[in-house]
């Protein structure tokens, strides 16, 4: 395997993420405002954020969510390839 092996672990800002994934850094902070990306939390339940105050985010939680919202896209896509729509006539 070629390069650096990624800690899923590992915390990142938003803006790091969206250098990983390729999203738009205002998506990732949709996914958390939407309650499908969690904020990186210590032992206590507190929220991990870096020096700068920016909330920090675990890179397994990203991909977990990156792959849920493409799944429901996924099946609302087939969805409507499926429904029958009202012919005008």
């Amino acid at each position: 395997m070629d390069g650096p092996l990624l800690d899923v672990n590992a915390l990142l800002t938003a803006k790091e993420a969206s250098g990983y994934t390729g999203l738009k850094v205002t998506t990732i902070c949709k996914w958390r405002e939407r309650g499908h990306l969690p904020v990186a939390t210590d032992e206590h339940g507190e929220e991990i954020r870096n020096a700068k105050g920016q909330r920090l985010y675990r890179l397994l939680d990203i991909a977990k969510a990156e792959h849920a919202t493409s799944e429901r896209a996924e099946k609302m896509a087939r969805g409507l390839t499926r429904r029958a729509f009202p012919v005008a006539a």
